[in-house]
């Protein structure tokens, strides 16, 4: 069977690590581990070393991630010894399940997998509103493709892609402070995106588009079905819109 070469982005990732410790030996068919590191300045980069072993070598490298990353991800691509590369996040764990998948099936070269993500909010899965169709790009051969868009980075291939049900959790929200600080730097990214686009906002969407999005997840998507989780995920989302489009609306203001 194939190796593997994982790869990782990090920034001031030490907490999130933790979790690697655990799963990390178990993914028999990774033999490397190449990090590209934004600048940390906690114990990211110690952390990583330490998971070298016999089995396992780490590939360190500092990059700074100017607000692109599908860039990072391409330069990540690009330092893998293997022809299959697989990304997970600093903040994902794949599930048991998904573990064995990636340990014991005969991969395909014409095949990109997309593994279904689920939310963890406060160790709590949401499986509904957006994180319903969450199916993210993973596992792929390295010239199958390239990531493309600097903020939102999907896996752009003319390769078939097949959906893999076995979980990879996504601890993006352990708390609400922490939640809402990323949606707040990335809808500063995501307004600079639009903004260099040459993209226009006006009252109407800055009013609507965020009742839509609350809609559009809560209702259409069964957000509702997540209990309180589900309504606080999805009135953030909807903020969310809201921040974006006002931050685009300064930034032509401002210009």
């Amino acid at each position: 069977m194939s190796n593997i070469s994982l790869l990782l982005l990090t920034k001031n990732e030490s907490e999130n690590l933790k979790r690697w410790k655990k799963w990390l030996p178990k993914l028999k068919r990774v033999d490397e581990l190449v990090v590209v590191d934004d600048n940390s300045t906690d114990d990211t980069k110690k952390i990583v070393n330490n998971f070298q072993s016999e089995k396992l070598k780490i590939n360190l490298f500092n990059r700074g991630l100017e607000g692109d990353f599908s860039t990072q991800r391409n330069f990540a691509i690009s330092k893998a010894k293997n022809e299959w590369v697989l990304f997970i996040d600093a903040d994902e764990e794949p599930s048991d399940k998904l573990i064995r998948f990636l340990n014991t099936e005969e991969l395909n070269p014409k095949i990109c997998f997309a593994f279904k993500r689920h939310l963890i909010y406060i160790d709590q899965v949401v499986a509904h509103g957006q994180a319903q169709k969450d199916y993210p790009i993973r596992l792929f051969t390295k010239n199958s493709g390239e990531f493309v868009n600097p903020i939102h980075e999907v896996w752009k291939t003319d390769s078939c892609v097949v959906r893999i049900n076995k979980p990879l959790y996504h601890y993006s929200a352990p708390n609400l402070k922490t939640f809402i600080n990323k949606l707040n730097t990335y809808s500063t990214l995501r307004a600079k995106e639009l903004f260099e686009k040459h993209i226009p906002v006006n009252l109407f969407q800055i009013i609507f588009y965020p009742l839509a999005k609350f809609i559009q997840t809560y209702i259409w998507h069964l957000g509702f079905l997540d209990a309180i989780p589900g309504i606080i995920i999805c009135t953030s989302l909807s903020f969310y819109s809201f921040l974006v489009r006002s931050k685009l609306w300064r930034l032509y203001h401002a210009s």
